[in-house]
This record gives C-alpha cells, sequence and structure tokens, in this order.
C-alpha cells in the first residue's frame, strides 16, 4: 500500500535504527502470527539499510531490554510489548491507518 511506503519513508528519515529496527520486527511478526521469526542479522542488515555490525549492537540491546531473544541459528524471538516501547510510533499509526481502511471496505460492502 502506499500508505505505508510514504510512512516508511519518512520513519526512515526521521527515526533511529533502533527504533526502526523495533517496527520491522513488530511488522513482521503481524504478517506471520507467531512469535519467533526465522531471521538473520544480515537479513536485518539488508531489510534496513544498516551494516551487520550495527544490526549486532542493536539486537543486542533489544535483547538486553528483554524486548528480543535470539540464538545462533536465525531465530528471534519477540516479546510483543517490550518490543512496541522500543519501537517508533510508526507502527501503530500505520497498522491503525490500514484497519481503518479495511473496516471503511467492509462497511461500504455491507451497505452495497
Amino acid at each position: 500500500m502506499l500508505i505505508q511506503f510514504q510512512f516508511g519513508m519518512a520513519c526512515n528519515a526521521l527515526h533511529p535504527a533502533q527504533a526502526r529496527m523495533a517496527r520491522w520486527l513488530l511488522l513482521l511478526r503481524d504478517r506471520v502470527d507467531h512469535d519467533v521469526l526465522p531471521l538473520t542479522h544480515e537479513a536485518l542488515s539488508q531489510m534496513l539499510g544498516l551494516r551487520r555490525t550495527t544490526v549486532t549492537l542493536l539486537m543486542r540491546n533489544l535483547r538486553d531490554s528483554g524486548a528480543i531473544r535470539s540464538d545462533r541459528r536465525g531465530q528471534i524471538e519477540i516479546e510483543r510489548s517490550r518490543l512496541a516501547a522500543a519501537a517508533c510510533e510508526c507502527h501503530d499509526t500505520v497498522r491503525l491507518v490500514v484497519e481503518g481502511i479495511f473496516a471503511m471496505n467492509t462497511l461500504c460492502g455491507v451497505m452495497q
């Protein structure tokens, strides 16, 4: 959706890498509907446009805060409430906008 792309661009320009990584992990978690994500540091670095060493440092910060648990096999377990606290507000904003669009489409379908 175009709105997700626009928010993503603004988020990348305005928010620190830690908050953006937390937002990405939440977005992925929303799509797979499971608390364990099969992601390597390399994959995250490519998605976020960051160096792998930077991703490793950010992951350590999130792990130390209890927002995630990870292992060397590329499995990241999400602790949703703590990860949401580390993320920027963009995740909730986009989620609410998208839910509003789908609710409006559903309502329009009922009215026809």
